[in-house]
């Protein structure tokens, strides 16, 4: 993920969805939270909601995709 998220910087799409197919989403997620939360904060609101629901679902897809990388014998090194 680390490899990914250096090659989105440099503006390297398809080597950051090559290394991880995740990365685009969860930097997407990163930039979406840390605006809101910005919002929020000039705005001197308190947020209230709950990430669970995000945070499960993307654990469950870095597992599954990580399992179906062991399985298939593709993980990047």
């Amino acid at each position: 993920m680390t490899r990914a998220f250096a090659a989105l910087a440099k503006g390297d799409w398809s080597a950051a969805v090559a290394l991880h197919p995740l990365a685009p989403v969860l930097a997407a997620e990163l930039v979406l939270g840390w605006v809101v939360w910005g919002v929020a904060l000039a705005s001197r609101r308190l947020l209230s909601f709950r990430l669970d629901g995000l945070l499960l679902g993307n654990l469950a897809a870095l597992v599954a995709l990580w399992l179906g990388r062991v399985a298939t014998g593709t993980l990047p090194w």
